[in-house]
């Protein structure tokens, strides 16, 4: 099944579910308690707040122990609309095959188009996300590669009842950790540019398939498909049953592909009006087709979380796992581990800061069959000026192979590190100027040398300039 298949696909799931929302809008709208969520207005990534003007911030209404992570509250109007942007930027690579040892800088042009619309009813809201671009170098064109990004969720929103339907898939020339703009791990917009920022919400890790590893260059598609129902309980009190499927699949000869789904049931509770309680259980299922490997996770989590809206929010929780696996020779066997997680969410006048960090089970990034991992990502985006801004978004990830999988024969170990700052100046209303700088370095322990990522060490810098363009934003309401 190709990429395109899979995005029909995923549009497909959405038009099945508009109208039965469409039909439960019809029967009456009772006590709204809670509105659909507002994401991240994109013009407010690609566009700065006039000097002296308030960032609007609404309530956010996603279930505090949920697929989607805890934020201090959604940005920007809740409006129907439609945005177009376009990018274009001259870089530069001291790496291009994203292989160990020594190179030369090469240059590239880089072309990037984006499509954002938010449709906004009265108990359901659809939000669509495409990214698009190429890379064209100017030397080796073996090199040249496209890349995409699309994303659809759909929810609703009853008196006690609520549904989410989610879909988000990547066709990337390289892994999405790090890589600016994709993997919907960027909360404050950070892009080859600082101009696009999703607007759709960060997923929990468990129901991302991509992993914290780099590799080189190589085209692979990955998905994740999640579905949530969220009852409420009481005043105070709700229960949510998540679950996904997710895949990643190279295309490129020498990565493992993996398939992994993940279920989740949790209870929270709101404890005052700025503090939650959540406890959960998650069952977890990875499988690797070509190496006939699999194996299961159980866990189990208590949460907080602390939200000033507008302001700060705050999450944090853990527990013990336990994960199984399967052996036709030898049998199932156990092993303990634990997993824990955290969020900071704080946002003035002129910036915001997110911190995140994450001890869990992932599938191995195409390295490694599953690897138990650790990944802490920082934003910090700020208005210097009127017309200038920055942004600064550093990330780390050690990933270690898993116990009684082959792949942990050697207990082999990944540490991935990656930093990018972008500064950019708006000129007029609808273009911005931009620089930006990026540094990639990957170590590891004498780990497999798969499809020419060989070595110890994997170090890449990239810098650029370019321009973005973007109309006013066209409402539709």
């Amino acid at each position: 099944m190709g990429f395109s298949d899979h995005v029909w696909i995923s549009l497909l799931a959405v038009a099945l579910c508009l109208p039965v929302a469409h039909a439960q809008e019809q029967e009456g709208g009772g006590d709204q308690r809670v509105q659909p969520a507002a994401p991240v207005s994109p013009n407010q990534t690609a566009q700065a707040p006039e000097e002296g003007q308030a960032q609007q911030t609404a309530p956010d209404s996603r279930s505090f122990s949920g697929a989607e992570e805890f934020s201090a509250g959604t940005r920007g109007p809740l409006r129907s609309y439609f945005f177009p942007s376009f990018e274009v930027s001259e870089m530069a690579s001291s790496n291009s095959p994203y292989t160990s040892g020594a190179h030369e800088f090469e240059t590239m042009d880089t072309l990037t188009g984006r499509l954002t619309l938010q449709k906004v009813e009265k108990h359901s809201q659809l939000d669509v996300d495409y990214i698009g671009g190429a890379q064209i170098y100017n030397q080796d064109s073996q090199f040249n590669a496209t890349m995409h990004q699309f994303g659809i969720t759909q929810s609703y929103q009853g008196r006690r009842w609520s549904f989410l339907l989610d879909d988000r898939v990547t066709y990337l020339p390289e892994a999405s950790f790090g890589y600016a703009g994709f993997g919907w791990t960027d909360a404050l917009g950070a892009s080859l540019g600082g101009a696009f920022g999703s607007n759709l919400a960060n997923l929990n890790p468990a129901f991302n398939p991509n992993s914290g590893l780099f590799t080189g260059l190589g085209s692979r598609i990955s998905n994740a498909t999640v579905g949530q129902i969220q009852y409420a309980a009481g005043p105070r009190s709700s229960i949510t049953v998540s679950g996904s499927y997710g895949f990643l699949h190279f295309q490129t000869p020498g990565y493992i592909d993996s398939r992994n789904a993940f279920f989740q049931v949790a209870y929270s509770r709101s404890l005052t009006a700025h503090d939650y309680f959540g406890i959960n259980y998650g069952f977890g299922l990875f499988r690797y087709p070509q190496v006939g490997e699999s194996f299961q996770t159980n866990l189990l989590e208590l949460s907080y979380g602390h939200r000033i809206t507008g302001r700060l929010g705050v999450e944090f929780g853990g527990g013990p796992q336990l994960n199984v696996f399967k052996n036709p020779v030898t049998g199932a066997t156990t092993s303990p581990s634990w997993t824990a997680g955290g969020s900071l969410d704080y946002r003035v006048h002129r910036g915001a800061v997110v911190l995140w960090y994450n001890h869990y089970t992932a599938n191995g990034g195409g390295l490694l069959t599953g690897a138990d991992t650790q990944l802490v990502q920082l934003g910090w985006t700020t208005q210097l000026t009127r017309n200038w801004s920055g942004s600064l978004a550093p990330g780390y990830a050690h990933s270690r192979s898993l116990p009684q999988t082959t792949s942990a024969q050697n207990n082999y170990a990944y540490n991935s590190v990656y930093a990018y700052a972008s500064l950019s100046r708006r000129l007029g209303r609808y273009t911005t100027m931009f620089f930006t700088y990026n540094i990639q370095s990957q170590t590891s322990n004498n780990a497999p040398c798969l499809a020419g990522n060989c070595g110890t060490s994997l170090p890449r810098h990239l810098v650029g300039f370019g321009f973005d363009w973007h109309p006013r934003q066209i409402t539709t309401d």
